[in-house]
């Protein structure tokens, strides 16, 4: 399995059902483009060709970008980064991927319990959950407006929450997992890795085969722990502010 292919194609999938059903989503020739009606997510931009310069260029005239990230990837990485530097971007942050064969998944704990968003109320509960975890938003209004096509999962602990997870199986089998942050009041207690296995097993039940996801430097030890495997590093940058 190409899982290069398979981690990105997940992810840009996701992005582009978030434009197409919260806000926009552009397809032109060598990009991709979802922008969210309601706060901060996807709002992506994304090369399906090579890039060059002057197609970023090219985009800046035609869009604006100034609230766009713009993630990058592949064999051409550092060609890349240096194209969008010298285009006024920069760097945001840096993920590794990593994927997993879930038949190697361990077996699921009962600390954690997890309740999937099914309803306003509680995807009210989890966007103030994400905004703890992460320190940006994801609309309810998104979440509300997504949730039919994307598992939103809450993680609790004797009927605490403690943690928000996406879940979104391609039409690969692919299961990627995003979105997956423990609130600041119950970090340090083993609940992030508790979760992560919970998502695991749901994902498995589906038929899903495989899980990919994206993970910062800071957290990717919690999931090498679990034999999640790194595979490459995606890049997202944004423009800079004047």
């Amino acid at each position: 399995m190409n899982l290069i292919k398979a981690n990105t194609d997940n992810l840009t999938t996701l992005w582009k059902i978030g434009g197409q059903l919260t806000g926009l989503y552009i397809e032109e020739p060598g990009y991709g483009m979802s922008i969210s009606g309601n706060g901060e997510w996807p709002n992506k931009l994304w090369f399906t060709h090579p890039m060059e310069r002057q197609s970023i260029l090219d985009i800046q005239l035609k869009w604006k970008l100034d609230k766009l990230s713009l993630p990058v990837w592949g064999d051409a990485l550092h060609r890349q980064e240096l194209i969008l530097k010298s285009c006024g971007f920069e760097e945001k942050h840096k993920q590794i991927a990593m994927s997993m064969d879930l038949s190697h998944a361990p077996a699921p704990k009962e600390r954690v319990l997890i309740q999937k968003v099914s309803n306003k109320p509680l995807a009210e509960i989890w966007s103030q959950l994400f905004e703890q975890a992460f320190g940006y938003k994801i609309s309810a209004v998104t979440v509300s407006q997504t949730m039919g096509s994307i598992g939103y999962y809450i993680g609790k602990n004797n009927g605490n929450p403690v943690g928000t997870a996406v879940l979104f199986i391609d039409q690969q089998g692919i299961a990627g997992i995003h979105s997956m942050g423990i609130i600041p009041s119950q970090r340090r207690k083993g609940f992030a890795e508790e979760l992560l296995i919970q998502i695991m097993k749901i994902a498995k039940k589906k038929g899903a085969t495989y899980a990919t996801l994206q993970a910062s430097d800071m957290g990717k030890g919690l999931y090498l722990k679990t034999d999640f495997r790194q595979d490459f590093v995606i890049k997202t940058f944004i423009k800079k502010k004047k």
